[in-house]
């Protein structure tokens, strides 16, 4: 089993409109999805295409929260959330004619120390009974900047692999724990090392600093839509995804997470792990629903992934 951990969940709402987005007037919809959402929600629907079995975990409240329940069972996810007094947020995605992508996120509201507490137990829990655990998004307030350095601590003392994909204080105050994977962009790597890196060989240098210094297994560098660099123990190794035409890009990074964690699952190389993770976050670019791809198209897509070693 896999576990994925969205702390800051939401229902999310994808708007498709029939002309471009245009602010300061009346925009009528004309279709809207609802998913149980947030980026460790996206990753669990990911996994579930991928056909392995996933739970998943974080908080919810209210009404909202029951509808994220509802909505994520009626996906094929195991739920084992913790409830809380506040309610849960919501997220729009609108989609306009030619294809542009908006998305308004509110914030997530408080929980306090009780419901912290709880969601530290219940990690440690889940972490026994999983093969990889992902941790994904945001913290909504009330949850201390070291939430997530004491959830990957967790699952380290477990024995378990953890996969990390944050930023900011989340993310700098979770290196001394040393999760098994990270996935920064090249901005996230300038607040770790102090210093951006330019073009392929500085990002794949500074993923590299960025795995020893912190003793982290793998670190993933997104290229956008040049693929991703991967610095592990054995090397360094670039991803450049097929050429497709992006129907929704919107939680491509989530799948790409959920399918790191099917490979290490699975026991995956590097090069295999990279081209499958890669290869169905492509896929989700061509799904208008967020994780919800097409597997047989991502396994298509794979033999059009390059890897190649560069270091």
């Amino acid at each position: 089993m896999i576990t994925t951990v969205t702390l800051n969940a939401s229902i999310d709402k994808m708007y498709k409109l029939t002309c471009e987005f245009e602010t300061g007037t009346v925009m009528r919809v004309a279709e809207v999805s609802n998913s149980a959402g947030g980026k460790g929600l996206n990753s669990a629907r990911a996994i579930a295409t991928c056909g392995e079995d996933v739970c998943t975990t974080g908080f919810i409240g209210g009404n909202n929260g029951k509808t994220v329940y509802e909505l994520a069972e009626a996906d094929g996810l195991a739920c084992d959330f913790v409830t809380v007094a506040t309610e849960t947020r919501c997220c729009i995605n609108a989609i306009d004619a030619a294809g542009v992508s908006t998305e308004l996120l509110e914030p997530g509201q408080p929980v306090s120390e009780a419901e912290v507490a709880a969601m530290e137990a219940k990690m440690a829990e889940l972490a026994k009974k999983s093969d990889v655990v992902t941790i994904s998004g945001s913290a909504p307030a009330g949850c201390p900047d070291n939430i997530y350095r004491r959830l990957v601590a967790a699952v380290k003392d477990a024995g378990k692999p953890v996969i990390l994909d944050t930023s900011g204080k989340l993310l700098l105050g979770s290196l001394a724990a040393a999760p098994t994977m990270i996935k920064p962009n090249t901005d996230e790597i300038q607040v770790i090392l102090g210093h951006k890196p330019k073009g392929v060989e500085e990002v794949a240098a500074a993923a590299q600093q960025v795995r020893e210094q912190h003793g982290i297994e793998y670190v993933v560098v997104s290229l956008g839509g040049d693929g991703s660099v991967m610095a592990a123990a054995d090397g360094t190794y670039r991803v450049t995804p097929a050429k497709i035409e992006c129907l929704n890009p919107v939680g491509s990074g989530d799948t790409m997470v959920g399918a790191f964690a099917v490979a290490m699952k699975r026991g995956m190389g590097c090069e295999d792990m990279l081209r499958f993770a890669s290869a169905c976050a492509t896929a989700n670019c061509l799904s208008p629903y967020t994780g919800r791809f097409d597997m047989s198209v991502a396994e298509g897509l794979m033999a059009q992934t390059q890897v190649d070693k560069i270091a």
